[in-house]
């Protein structure tokens, strides 16, 4: 009878090391051998060495072909949250020392945020960024749904996140990025720009708004609202706020966001702001991370690169 394959039949004194785990994940991420590869800029033969040593180390075969493509396994899926953990307490143990020397440093800096924050915060962002640490990289994702970055940031998927909802639970810590008072965008001659805007002329009107909502309260514009007693129609949601300036052009919709998104959208495209008809709380945003990332000194660098964009761009917009 064959005996069973041993960690030390795949390669004398190999285990299951950071290398192999860092394969493993761009694996799962990419179910494409040459996806994977690409993802951590290694060749591809070295990459295929590394499926075979996880294949004999899992004993399982992790990806398998299905008609034309490659699909992931039953256990590889099963994999994804426990890999992902362990690469985050492994940026823990690599990161979190005492010194982090950007001008050397090879980070990749996973951030979640809108799409209606300003463009120049970003702008701000990278170019800080890129000319520290020319070799790091910078992910800037989604923010998916309400929620769901608190499970990204617990399982390293992300390392922030930049949200708007004030409520978190306490394993997160959060800092203020910027506060943005709310105004309405409208195309140029839109019966609303005839008079001086009203709750009840806001309230009769077809509204634009972001996909991000929480059951039972919408957006966070809805949950402004009741607080004041208000509901409106929203006829159009989306994620890709890059569609607004078109639909808002060609349309009566109402879209209410913070002053400094559409003074960009109103510079940008044929479209005027209007005066929130009613004093309603800010627009804050919060930049949030796990507690168990927080003396990551690489991490740290980032959120204080990310707090001096922010800045910038009060400071230029305090001078306009």
């Amino acid at each position: 009878m064959k005996s069973a394959t041993t960690v030390h039949e795949i390669e004398p004194g190999r285990r299951l090391d950071e290398s192999l785990i860092r394969s493993l994940h761009a694996l799962l991420q990419e179910a494409s051998v040459s996806g994977a590869a690409m993802r951590l800029g290694i060749a591809q033969p070295a990459l295929s060495r590394h499926l075979k040593a996880l294949r004999e180390l899992t004993g399982d075969a992790l990806l398998v072909r299905v008609g034309n493509r490659m699909v992931l396994t039953e256990q590889a899926e099963s994999l994804r949250a426990p890999v992902r953990r362990i690469l985050a307490d492994l940026s823990l143990l690599s990161g979190g020392g005492n010194e982090f020397c950007p001008a050397t440093a090879r980070q990749r800096f996973v951030l979640a945020a809108y799409d209606f924050l300003p463009r120049p915060f970003y702008a701000e962002l990278i170019r800080r960024v890129s000319q520290a640490s020319p070799d790091s990289e910078i992910v800037i994702r989604g923010l998916g749904e309400r929620f769901a970055y608190y499970k990204q940031l617990g399982e390293g998927d992300i390392d922030m996140a930049i949200t708007v909802w004030p409520e978190l639970p306490p394993h997160l810590r959060a800092t203020r990025l910027l506060s943005d008072e709310f105004v309405c965008v409208v195309r140029e001659g839109h019966p609303l720009t005839q008079a001086p805007l009203t709750l009840e002329a806001y309230r009769r009107a077809a509204h634009l708004a972001s996909l991000e909502q929480l059951a039972g309260q919408g957006s966070v514009m809805d949950a402004l609202l009741a607080e004041l007693g208000v509901s409106v129609h929203t006829a159009v949601r989306t994620q890709f706020l890059g569609l607004a300036p078109e639909i808002l052009a060609s349309s009566d919709l109402v879209f209410s966001t913070g002053r400094l998104f559409a003074e960009q959208l109103a510079r940008d495209h044929a479209l005027k702001l209007l005066p929130f008809p009613v004093a309603i709380k800010p627009l804050r945003y919060n930049l949030v991370w796990h507690e168990r990332t927080h003396r990551n000194r690489a991490l740290a660098w980032f959120r204080s690169e990310l707090v001096a964009a922010a800045r910038a761009l009060k400071r230029a917009t305090d001078r306009s």
